[in-house]
């Protein structure tokens, strides 16, 4: 009877449970910036908690090579190059490259979205 009272909970807990997505204003990040360079900062002032798992998302295949997280902030892994980014089609146009990275918070309870517009 515990046993089934457990189980039960643990189905209604993770049926209520939803992935709550959030999506950054855009982000300006000049091409060639230094490499560790901050992008953007996840911890709001509100959330200070260090036990928050972020993971980055390798979607697209520049995500890990270029970014990284370090103490609940992004920062530049290595060097930016917007003709790159133009030559293997991560960007839109060629007048305004926009990338997004992707996330992973908590083991999926929260998805963040960070789009970046890489300026010359």
């Amino acid at each position: 009877m515990l046993i089934d009272l457990c189980l039960l909970f643990v189905l209604i807990k993770y049926s209520f449970s939803k992935t709550s997505i959030t999506n950054y204003s855009i982000i300006d990040l000049n091409e060639n910036s230094p490499i560790n360079t901050l992008v953007v900062s996840l911890n709001s002032s509100n959330n200070s908690d260090n036990s928050i798992k972020f993971v980055l998302l390798n979607l697209i295949g520049y995500e890990t090579n270029k970014f990284e997280i370090k103490n609940g902030n992004v920062y530049t892994r290595n060097e930016i190059d917007r003709e790159e980014f133009f030559e293997k089609n991560y960007c839109l146009d060629y007048y305004y490259c926009k990338i997004e990275i992707h996330i992973l918070v908590n083991d999926g309870f929260e998805y963040l979205i960070i789009p970046i517009h890489i300026i010359e």
